[in-house]
């Protein structure tokens, strides 16, 4: 293989260098760089969805398992793009089901990122870890809710994901979907029985989020399915607070339209009407005073 070829090039690089010498390097060199190529081709390949030429590249010598300069495999591309010939290709040809890239991120993850549930319930037909995780701790399920992949997040549950899983920085699926304003996802995970109040490693709620991130139609979902108002996080700020920090009115004001109380203070006094002067937010200020706020 490419690696043996690579050790042996380094251990004869040590020894006296005479014209035969020189030619079997030259010669390495040439059988190293033809399996370059012939690795970036595969890579190209996958994307393509050329099953014939993938396998054709794999009999000339192509690793099935070359990487990128992300750390991402052929069964990465493939599952990315929706190739599910090609993933069934790979993977009967002993592609490594589990690898992962530079992040620890799975073919399962990529898949399940872009939307490929086809590509996603091959795979775990052939023995994908569902609950696999990537370097901060996110499962695929995390993956699909975060890019707004209903369907994805749907058969993956269907199969077992764990809906309140936590990543390393105690984050759940409807958080990630909620910060990205992901409102089909989070309708989908809040059918499954997703938990409204799970809090992350600073008490933030899955409302919190979307306050922060002025994802008002969310706001309004989470709303309309139980969410608390009025939750606190670990510095004692509420949804209105988070969403005066950043500066979001159109928040603001569907929170104050639902009964966010104006009044309320985080653990130092602060009211959401002090924070908004604080950051000099002056559409929140406006939006607050209009509502009844007072310094």
């Amino acid at each position: 293989g490419s690696f043996d070829m690579c050790y042996y090039v380094l251990q004869v690089t040590h020894m006296k260098k005479t014209p035969a010498l020189i030619m079997i390097l030259a010669a390495a060199v040439a059988v190293l760089s033809a399996n370059d190529a012939l690795n970036d081709e595969l890579l190209s390949a996958v994307m393509t969805g050329d099953s014939a030429l993938v396998e054709n590249l794999l009999d000339r010598g192509a690793d099935i398992e070359a990487r990128d300069d992300k750390g991402a495999t052929a069964l990465m591309f493939a599952s990315a793009n929706g190739q599910a010939v090609v993933v069934e290709t790979l993977l009967d040809r002993g592609a490594a089901i589990e690898a992962r890239d530079d992040d620890g991120v799975t073919a399962l993850m990529w898949s399940s990122a872009s939307g490929e549930a086809a590509v996603v319930e091959t795979l775990l037909d052939l023995g994908a870890t569902l609950e696999a995780r990537d370097d901060n701790g996110k499962t695929a399920l995390m993956f699909a809710s975060r890019n707004g992949q209903a369907a994805v997040a749907s058969a993956l549950l269907d199969c077992g994901a764990a809906l309140e899983a936590r990543d390393d920085y105690e984050w759940t699926a409807l958080m990630f979907a909620s910060r990205n304003g992901q409102a089909a996802v989070v309708e989908t995970l809040l059918d499954y029985g997703a938990a409204l109040e799970a809090r992350n490693d600073n008490g933030y709620t899955a409302l919190m989020f979307a306050s922060v991130m002025a994802e008002a139609a969310v706001v309004e979902t989470l709303l309309d399915r139980g969410a608390d108002i009025e939750a606190r996080s670990d510095y004692g700020y509420t949804a209105l607070m988070v969403a005066s920090i950043i500066g979001e009115a159109a928040v603001v004001e569907t929170l104050l339209n639902r009964g966010a109380d104006i009044n309320a203070r985080d653990w130092e006094g602060n009211t959401a009407l002090d924070i908004a002067y604080d950051k000099g937010h002056r559409e929140v200020i406006s939006a607050l005073r209009t509502a009844g706020a007072v310094r």
